[in-house]
């Protein structure tokens, strides 16, 4: 008997427990969301670029081929790395992300390549004149007109007139950097798609000779020009 209401209020114990537990709305973590203004930037984050790949010519070494001992010949492939934020978690939002983040390692990718830099200053003067007027009247201002005043007030400057005149002049000095790059890829293609955190997809594009000559067998094959 002593055993069996032992069981019982075990039980209850660990019934309590659990409706206890679901109290917090499912997917919803208090602890994981960090206020703005307490978040900081990753410090375990290394960002990644462009990378190029080499073919070696011959070796230097007598104890294998490794990448200083490697007389760097032709590009064996390069691979280019964008981010993009999604601005939101949804899949919708996910998928865009991933697009933008695909054609900017494209942008990227081809302004390595050949790009135009046109530069150009532009210095502007403006001067301008200002005139000022403010009066303050306490009695009228006329020079056929008597006025009367004790000792006290001709001592007080109730009566005066400014005019200020004043000269602004503005120098402003403007850089204009004009950066373009256009082109046809071809062969290129995505190897890693990843998500760094909440916001922000990672897409890591490729290009090497494999894919190059594929791209070319591909073409010939539909009838593709340029």
């Amino acid at each position: 008997m002593k055993r069996s209401i032992l069981a019982l209020a075990v039980v209850v114990t660990l019934g309590l427990t659990a409706c206890g537990s679901t109290k917090l709305s499912p997917g919803l973590d208090g602890g994981s969301i960090t206020p703005i203004n307490a978040q900081k930037l990753s410090t375990n984050f290394k960002r990644k670029g462009i990378k190029l790949e080499w073919d070696c010519a011959f070796g230097t070494g007598a104890f294998g081929i490794t990448d200083k001992m490697c007389s760097k010949g032709d590009i064996k492939g390069i691979e280019v790395t964008e981010y993009a934020a999604s601005f939101g978690n949804s899949e919708v939002n996910r998928e865009k992300a991933f697009r933008v983040a695909e054609m900017k390692a494209k942008a990227k990718l081809r302004h390595f390549i050949h790009e135009d830099v046109n530069s150009s200053q532009t210095r502007t003067i403006i001067a301008k004149n200002v005139e000022k007027a403010n009066d303050r009247i306490k009695q009228r201002i006329s020079s056929d007109e008597v006025v009367e005043m004790s000792d006290d007030e001709a001592s007080k400057d109730t009566n005066f007139a400014i005019r200020e005149n004043s000269n602004h002049t503005v120098q402003t000095l403007t850089d204009n950097i004009r950066v373009n790059a256009s082109g046809i890829l071809r062969g290129v293609y995505i190897t890693e798609s990843n998500i760094v955190d909440r916001q922000t997809v990672q897409v890591t594009i490729r290009w090497d000779q494999d894919s190059d000559r594929a791209s070319g067998i591909l073409r010939n094959k539909f009838n593709v020009r340029n």
